[in-house]
């Protein structure tokens, strides 16, 4: 694990939500309030995007049509070969639902941290090599600052590189 990789949280209060077993894997309980859902998208596609200054907002090409998804530009060299969801050639490592969960790909080390802190889980199909983990929606501001975390980490399993932002 690198230095960024410790989880900087709590464990999460609660029981875990409701999700689905199989793909598309969303979020049934719990969902974020929509003030938290529109402070994480302008937060993951305007300043996170901007910052980067590699990343745009795409359609996904995995999940639901409401999902958005944070693509690499395709000109940026990539760090680990599983950092992106299928299909294959996609440059999408991380997506939002509308319910405000999300997937990430990250490495091993940060998806037993997400885990072992009762923020998300895996995705159904990790046997079948699809390296995503679901992070449950955040119910209020202090909770957006994990799924701030999750796609940092995300990034920089893509990409080889911190972000450089705070959370």
């Amino acid at each position: 694990m690198t230095t960024t990789d410790t989880f900087p949280f709590t464990r999460r209060t609660g029981d875990a939500p409701k999700t689905g077993l199989t793909p598309p894997q969303l979020q049934f309980s719990d969902e974020s309030p929509r003030d938290i859902y529109r402070h994480m998208h302008e937060w993951a596609f305007s300043t996170f995007a901007r910052a980067t200054g590699v990343v745009r907002e795409h359609d996904t090409l995995i999940s639901v049509a409401t999902t958005r998804a944070l693509w690499l530009d395709e000109a940026v060299p990539t760090a680990h070969p599983d950092a992106f969801m299928p299909p294959a050639g996609n440059r999408e490592f991380a997506h939002l639902h509308r319910d405000g969960s999300l997937h990430v790909c990250v490495s091993d080390g940060v998806a037993e941290q997400v885990l072992d802190h009762g923020w998300g889980l895996l995705h159904p199909w990790k046997d079948r090599g699809v390296n995503e983990i679901l992070v449950y929606a955040p119910r209020n501001l202090d909770e957006t600052r994990v799924a701030k975390w999750a796609i940092s980490r995300a990034y920089e399993y893509a990409t080889g590189n911190a972000p450089g932002l705070d959370l």
